[in-house]
């Protein structure tokens, strides 16, 4: 938003307990004893103190609660309500199981197989999206979400190996690759950016442009961003690409809701927001691009080596999907001094050194339908 601060309005500046206190006492007659101590004194104090709290907090708090731009939590919502949008709540991370077993051995829809705890981490659970029966070559891959949202669903390669309660005939379990797509109940700061990204575009035609399907997708849950890729096929035909919250490709299932929420159940669903010319409507998830960067880092004092890598990670993912909302080229480009310049400015480093990303000094090109993603962070740290 064009504001973020907050400032007081002329009329209240300056106004305390004790502006309030010698308002009252002005107006008190002036043959009656107002020295402090004195029956009117302690009389009118503890009303301008009550005053005080309620011009400076109370009233300020509910000036600001007025505007999107300043209000939070379930005010912030109410905000977003009035203008048909709500907070997109947590997701759950979604992926495959690779089980192996004997033939004709079932697993129901519902199923529950975990990541093991560890120490005082507990279990994370995982439930079977359908049923399953496995087949004569004894093994099979079987569709998995979650039980719980959250990015903390987000789970390793090869770390669902248990199941919750033993079925016979099953011998092997793990998930090939890591789970996607548990993200977090959205934040203020991002649902404030929908609101003010709606209402700037209140004076334009919602009937299907391009900036109209951007703000549809990312009213589903789980969607950090998501740009088209109009007349792709052809007049009266779209794509959308969509990045999860994490600044990951969209897995499966977010790519599916997003379909649902725009297109609807077919062209007569009542809820359908796809203008009926569009005939051809698709949702898909980018490829993954991989970037690997390698560096040397020199910290700044009483900064911890995991906090700031996990600050340069978040960074670059913001820099990712600035140069993938340029959809105006076919090809864009990660920019090697920028990514440099990213890691140098991040709070917490001294100095870098060395650095390359997939192994060279160059840029990294990546098409329309292509994503980049943070791969190995290969930091030598040095005094």
């Amino acid at each position: 938003m064009s504001i973020t601060e907050f400032k007081i309005p002329d009329w209240l500046d300056g106004v305390n307990a004790d502006t309030i206190m010698q308002s009252m006492l002005a107006n008190v007659p002036a043959d009656i004893d107002k020295t402090e101590g004195g029956f009117v004194w302690d009389f009118l104090k503890p009303s301008s103190l009550e005053k005080a709290e309620m011009v400076q907090f109370y009233l300020v708090q509910t000036l600001k609660l007025l505007h999107p731009m300043w209000a939070d939590g379930d005010w912030l919502d109410v905000h977003a309500y009035e203008n048909g949008l709500e907070r997109k709540a947590a997701t759950k991370s979604y992926g495959i199981l690779k089980i192996t077993g004997k033939k004709g051995t079932v697993i129901d829809k519902g199923f529950v197989f975990c990541v093991p705890s560890d120490g005082n981490v507990p279990a994370i659970p995982f439930e079977s999206l359908n049923r399953y029966v496995i087949g004569d070559d004894e093994e099979i891959e079987i569709e998995v979400q979650a039980v719980n949202g959250g990015t903390g669903s987000n789970v390793d390669e090869d770390t669902i190996t248990i199941m919750q309660t033993p079925i016979k005939g099953i011998e092997k379990i793990t998930n090939v690759h890591p789970t996607t797509g548990g993200t977090e109940t959205e934040n203020d700061d991002d649902l404030r950016r929908r609101i003010d990204y709606y209402l700037a575009g209140n004076t334009n035609s919602f009937v299907g442009n391009n900036a109209d399907y951007k703000r549809w997708a990312e009213e589903v849950a789980g969607v950090g961003f998501a740009y088209t890729i109009p007349e792709y096929h052809g007049p009266n035909s779209v794509k959308v690409v969509v990045v999860d919250a994490n600044g990951y490709p969209a897995n499966e299932i977010i790519c599916q809701n997003v379909y649902t929420h725009i297109f609807g159940t077919d062209r007569k669903d009542i809820n359908r927001l796809a203008p009926v010319g569009v005939i051809d409507f698709t949702v898909v998830a980018p490829e993954e691009v991989t970037v690997d960067i390698s560096f040397k880092l020199k910290l700044e004092t009483e900064y911890e080596r995991d906090t700031v890598i996990a600050n340069i990670r978040k960074s670059l993912m913001s820099y990712y999907a600035s140069v993938a909302m340029d959809t105006s080229n076919y090809e864009r480009e990660l920019k090697f001094y920028k990514i440099a310049a990213i890691i140098t400015d991040t709070l917490g480093v001294n100095d870098i050194d060395d650095v390359l990303v997939n192994g060279a000094d160059d840029n990294i090109k990546f098409g329309r339908e292509e994503y980049p993603v943070t791969g190995d962070l290969e930091v030598t740290m040095y005094e």
